[in-house]
């Protein structure tokens, strides 16, 4: 049997570690025991699922969730895997509203005030990588000897849930890193660098975004985290009608494991570049004007309003016919509506 001292020291991320710890200071709190003789009841799965029920009395979906799972993890440390009935909906997540919910023009706001170093992290922390491993990175990855106008495709191992993280570097990013990297400290191998030819903590690279958020003037309505921007990254791919196992591949969110077989080696490519559309953070450019896409989305947005006035007038009473009339032969000497015809024959 091993102690929950044991148990705790084996864990790699030290901000994992303190939940684990607060939760179980919680179960022994209930158990009036220490949580060692956990593993000597007859029935452990009845015990846990008691806890569970004290912590709802007290604590949120979320917090009840999180206070029970080191217990959980604790008995699958020592070779026991409690069943917990599924009607308790243990493992249930509600959505929280603590958090900042975050949009793309107050990254760019944040972005036009950092230096080289934090531009380089507000694009890192846009990737949607949790905050533990982001601080780890490695510069050797993030070197490219020559820049691409395609994303290029670099795998990062991600710790919590042991999966690869499938994170594209953009045309924006690839310039900066260019910039960066020979800067750094040869004698360190990471991307974010400490005093202590170290990588920064998760403590450090929280309080340099959150020092940068407030630069930008940015007023949080909520708890302004790095995860805001996983959040923001997952919820881009939504909108923009990615499957989630796509998206949750390039933040190395584990997918899964009914699909999870039948999706090894997928190109992630196409998806990658409509989210990174919408995240880049400066104007896209072709020799030094907006770009023809934009361009053409202008024009299709003032056609769809033409003919939505249109449509409008249609649906009118017999009395408003040759209004209707007139006005399509007004809109049709327009340019726009006569560039928009040609194209339809």
């Amino acid at each position: 049997m091993y102690m929950v001292k044991e148990f705790l020291e084996s864990l790699v991320s030290p901000k994992t570690k303190k939940s684990y710890r607060h939760g179980i200071e919680k179960f022994e709190e209930f158990y009036s025991k220490q949580a060692k003789f956990l593993l000597k009841e007859k029935d452990i799965a009845k015990t846990i699922e008691l806890f569970y029920v004290w912590c709802r009395q007290k604590y949120s979906q979320n917090s009840c969730r999180a206070l029970v799972n080191p217990i959980i993890q604790y008995c699958k440390y020592n070779g026991i895997d409690p069943k917990i009935r599924e009607s308790y909906h243990m493992y249930h997540t509600t959505p929280t509203v603590r958090d900042h919910i975050l949009i793309v023009d107050q990254a760019r706001e944040m972005y036009k005030v950092a230096s080289l170093e934090n531009k380089v992290m507000v694009k890192t922390w846009l990737l949607g990588l949790r905050i533990s491993d982001a601080c780890t990175l490695e510069s050797k990855p993030f070197t490219f000897q020559q820049i691409s106008e395609e994303p290029i495709e670099v795998l990062i191992a991600c710790k919590k849930e042991n999966t690869i993280a499938h994170c594209f570097i953009d045309r924006e990013f690839q310039e900066l890193l260019r910039k960066y990297v020979p800067t750094l400290d040869k004698n360190n191998r990471f991307l974010f660098q400490s005093t202590r030819h170290e990588n920064l903590t998760e403590k450090q690279l929280l309080r340099r975004l959150q020092n940068l958020q407030k630069e930008a003037g940015i007023e949080p309505r909520g708890v302004f985290g790095w995860h805001i921007a996983r959040k923001l990254f997952l919820r881009t791919a939504t909108e923009l009608g990615i499957s989630s196992w796509a998206s949750q591949m390039m933040v190395g969110k584990a997918v899964d494991a009914s699909i999870a077989t039948y999706i090894q080696g997928a190109n992630l490519k196409k998806e990658a570049m409509k989210i990174l559309n919408v995240l880049r953070m400066e104007e896209l450019k072709s020799n030094g004007r907006v770009s023809d896409m934009e361009k053409e989305l202008t024009e299709l947005r003032t056609v769809m309003r033409v003919l939505a006035k249109y449509v409008s007038l249609l649906k009118q009473t017999v009395a408003y016919k040759r209004g209707a009339k007139d006005f399509i032969e007004e809109v049709k000497e327009t340019e726009i509506i006569k560039k928009f015809l040609e194209g339809a024959k």
